[in-house]
């Protein structure tokens, strides 16, 4: 089904926002969110502090960042569930963009810090949105200074085989056009997205009633 045959969600619709490795189909990343808004040029979603979100450890249930070199990426998988620990998150996907922004506080009311996750053009379903991560991204501070995050991991995916030479290249100037746009300030930068606070009557979104993991709270943290 056509992206195009999926209706608009409304504010205050709830959806699943999932990463897919496909290296590891059967295994996901969910987070359940909220919309803001959903038109033309973006959707954009709220993910509540405290929200219970699904991700992958390794099979003996060990966070994959505590693996060390090409296992990070290659060691076998299980499912865990976890709540996520701080402040919530906005996030903005745009269709034709291999990357979304998140908009993190620095302060109560003031989210002008932004996380630029570099991944896979985004897709829709009747129950949410799907992609799948590219590992590089770019943190901006509220002073528009952009720094790369985890160049070393891309690295190591390339050499574990989970990226080639040709997708390496594509994802380093997806980060480099990221840059470019916060250069620019373009959007989803320009949108007034600093100031947004969810809607009080907002409850937090629940996880689909047929999920199921075999480790809990492996990380700890956000």
């Amino acid at each position: 089904m056509s992206d195009r045959q999926h209706e608009r969600w409304q504010r205050g619709n709830r959806i699943f926002w999932t990463y897919r490795d496909p290296d590891f189909p059967d295994l996901v990343d969910q987070r359940p969110v909220t919309v803001i808004a959903d038109d033309d040029q973006h959707l954009a979603v709220w993910m509540a502090a405290g929200t219970r979100m699904l991700y992958q450890v390794s099979n003996d249930g060990q966070d994959l960042r505590s693996l060390s070199g090409t296992d990070r990426f290659t060691a076998p998988r299980a499912q865990a569930v976890r709540n996520w620990v701080g402040s919530g998150i906005l996030a903005v996907f745009q269709a034709n963009t291999m990357y979304s922004v998140w908009f993190f506080e620095t302060k109560p009311g003031v989210r002008n810090s932004y996380y630029v996750n570099i991944e896979e053009e985004f897709t829709r379903s009747d129950s949410g949105i799907e992609t799948s991560d590219l590992v590089l991204d770019v943190l901006v501070s509220p002073d528009r200074i952009c720094t790369f995050k985890d160049e070393d991991e891309l690295e190591l995916a390339h050499r574990a085989g989970v990226f080639s030479t040709a997708k390496v290249e594509q994802i380093r100037q997806v980060a480099q056009q990221a840059v470019k746009d916060v250069e620019h300030w373009e959007f989803p930068f320009n949108a007034g997205y600093e100031g947004f606070q969810p809607d009080p009557d907002w409850t937090v979104p629940t996880l689909p009633t047929d999920a199921d993991w075999e480790f809990e709270d492996v990380a700890g943290r956000g």
